[in-house]
């Protein structure tokens, strides 16, 4: 986990602001901010942790592992949160704002696609980036509402719509058993 969030800061600090023109469906230009793709060392990293067990011993153990892996995601969220926040505060960098917000979301569409798919769902969080980006803008490069990550800092349907797909997230591996995740 310290290699993801060591990839997430070098991340920040090497995209801050920056753009690029990728390939889109639905405008003749569409240049995407980079931090979109901020969060995913992220993702998995988490999977990596999540899926690292030991059926045996957590089947036959005392401890709620699926408690403590819900506790490791919460940490590893906030602390990325935090940690670009920070960074975006002392670079000037508006776009690292956002990547506490698309971590949740992205990190809760991954653990809700975690029990039906097992480890092929960390690509889930990048097929949403490669949708939005072919198909989620309008012209003038304005995000539509359903596409989350792209949207400003303070967009309210973005913030509530992540936290609801983490919290969703959350519940979903507080109540999947790890011998039903494939």
């Amino acid at each position: 986990m310290a290699a993801s969030l060591a990839a997430v800061a070098a991340l920040a600090l090497i995209f801050q602001d920056g753009t690029v023109r990728l390939p889109s469906l639905t405008v003749a230009s569409g240049t995407v901010v980079l931090a979109l793709f901020i969060p995913i060392p992220l993702v998995a990293g988490l999977m990596t942790s999540l899926e690292s067990r030991l059926p045996g011993p957590e089947a036959t153990g005392t401890r709620h592992v699926q408690a403590m892996d819900a506790a490791l995601v919460i940490a590893a969220v906030a602390l990325t949160t935090l940690l670009c926040i920070g960074l975006g505060a002392a670079l000037g960098s508006s776009s690292s704002y956002t990547v506490g917000r698309n971590s949740m979301f992205l990190t809760g569409l991954m653990l809700c696609a975690r029990p039906l798919m097992g480890r092929p769902a960390v690509m889930m969080p990048v097929a949403w980036l490669i949708t939005t980006v072919l198909c989620g803008f309008r012209p003038g490069n304005d995000p539509r509402p359903w596409t989350i990550v792209p949207e400003p800092p303070l967009a309210p349907h973005a913030a509530v719509g992540a936290l609801l797909t983490f919290l969703i997230g959350i519940a979903v591996q507080l109540h999947t058993s790890s011998r039903t995740l494939k």
